[in-house]
């Protein structure tokens, strides 16, 4: 039986959740029109792929059972020469930065942090821009004693003149908010943690930043995405509190489906990321970047049906579903120039092989799907 504790938080949720349902439109009448911003298409990057481990990332399924997902260059991304060749692939069809994968040290220095500065290295960076996702997970978390070490280690990038910029504050994204959180001890704790970066970044001559945190959709109990605006409405009153700019994603996939069954069709992966953005832009109290679906298919990374963390899997994907979802994407920016991040949106992910999230030319598909991309993107 609930607490009346459990009941009253319940109670107090739906109430707030109510007055933005019913205050969001007058706001939005009284306040200035919001002129829409092109779309700004960025890619996540994650860089596992800077040497060959088979214990690891390259495992028997990829390398026999998924061997078409390999680069059309190998795969191998080390080296700033590759860094080049795929700023120009990525310039050359749409795309505006990438969001690299960056690991605080909690317990050793990790090299696929170099990608980004690769990137800076980079003869042809100018072609681009960059931020960085601080992927702040187990084995990289970030605690109150380390937060001032972390924010020294993040303004070098946050201040290159390639830096990704919101109203001219360059952007940062945290991949957790949750360990974000749960590590600097509690929702308060953060807010004080983002003023402190924000103040640091003033003292280097910036005029802040712009923080993103990665957050989940709204789920129903069989796992379908929510269009209970109540959910949506609450949470984003959240992420205001603690400080954040904006929300976004890393990518919205499903773990199962009610009938056993772990097949789901492409399509529908991409309906689902559209229906969150709809329900960001209705709901939310807060800026959001749209994460674009990439594609999820983890089978290469899990030992088998029996894997107890088996996801769902969509293997059906083809270049003229991307074209849909990136023209649904520019729609979105266009009709939702208050709820947009800046005109930015952000696939999951350019490199994302293993988990089969990827956009890039590979063995399998070619340049197919970055050129539907390409296309779409050039339609404006």
């Amino acid at each position: 039986m609930a607490s009346f504790l459990e009941i009253l938080s319940l109670g107090l949720r739906y109430v707030m959740a109510a007055f933005m349902l019913f205050t969001t439109p007058i706001i939005n009448l009284i306040s200035p029109a919001a002129q829409p911003e092109p779309m700004k298409l960025g890619a996540y990057y994650w860089d596992g792929w800077y040497e060959v481990r088979p214990d690891w990332q390259w495992t028997p399924r990829l390398m026999n059972e998924f061997a078409d997902r390999e680069p059309t260059w190998g795969w191998l991304t080390d080296g700033v020469d590759k860094m080049e060749m795929q700023i120009d692939l990525a310039a050359d069809h749409g795309l505006g930065f990438f969001a690299f994968d960056w690991y605080y040290p909690e317990t050793y220095e990790n090299p696929m942090n170099e990608a980004v500065d690769r990137f800076l290295l980079s003869e042809n960076r100018g072609r681009m821009e960059f931020c960085l996702l601080v992927a702040n997970h187990s084995g990289f978390l970030i605690y109150p004693d380390t937060w001032p070490d972390a924010v020294e280690r993040f303004l070098p990038y946050l201040a290159s003149e390639r830096a990704l910029k919101v109203d001219g504050k360059p952007v940062i994204i945290f991949f957790s908010s949750g360990e974000l959180e749960k590590c600097l001890g509690g929702e308060k704790q953060v807010k004080r943690s983002l003023d402190y970066l924000r103040e640091e970044c003033v003292k280097a001559g910036l005029p802040g930043c712009y923080v993103m945190a990665c957050t989940f959709a709204e789920r129903n109990g069989d796992g379908s995405v929510t269009s209970r605006w109540y959910d949506w409405s609450y949470s984003t009153l959240k992420y205001r509190a603690m400080g954040y700019d904006a929300e976004t994603g890393y990518n919205y996939h499903r773990s199962s489906l009610p009938d056993g069954s772990f097949e789901y069709p492409f399509k529908q992966l991409s309906a689902d990321h559209e229906l969150t953005w709809r329900m960001k832009a209705r709901h939310g109290r807060i800026d959001y970047m749209p994460v674009l679906n990439g594609g999820w298919d983890c089978r290469p990374w899990e030992s088998g049906d029996d894997d107890p963390n088996r996801s769902c899997y969509s293997p059906d994907r083809t270049p003229e579903d991307f074209y849909d979802h990136v023209r649904a994407a520019i729609q979105w920016t266009k009709q939702n120039p208050r709820a947009s991040a800046g005109g930015l949106a952000i696939f999951y992910a350019w490199n994302e092989m293993g988990e089969g999230g990827y956009i890039l030319p590979n063995k399998g598909e070619g340049d197919a799907v970055l050129k539907a991309i390409g296309r779409a993107m050039a339609e404006g």
